[in-house]
């Protein structure tokens, strides 16, 4: 989990980008993304659309996955920071994902 060769020193520039090839791809369900949409609304007030649902439903799957790994062995877990973006809202999606019906017709629970 993460990139383990990062160094303390400060007086390095950051970097916004990398050439690094995506080595990994989390799963995300449509039901997982309904059910995260309605949880960032009650709990949060954000009103996302699917593609930010499915985003912070990968990055608490991965999150949830690094604590296991950072804690495995009985060593003492370390932080971690986990970001994601928030790209679309759900006013833009007010027929279909965030449509009771529609969601249901899918075969999908509204929470």
């Amino acid at each position: 989990c993460g990139n383990d060769d990062d160094d303390d020193d400060d007086t390095e520039e950051t970097t916004t980008t990398t050439t690094r090839v995506i080595d990994d791809a989390i799963q995300v369900s449509d039901q997982e993304a309904v059910n995260m949409a309605h949880l960032l609304l009650k709990h949060e007030g954000l009103f996302v659309g699917s593609s930010s649902a499915m985003n912070v439903v990968g990055a608490v799957k991965w999150a949830n996955e690094c604590e296991v790994v950072k804690g495995a062995g009985g060593d003492e877990k370390e932080d971690i920071v986990v970001v994601t973006v928030i790209c679309d809202g759900g006013y833009r999606h007010l027929t279909r994902f965030w449509n009771r019906e529609f969601v249901e017709g899918w075969g999908l629970t509204w929470p």
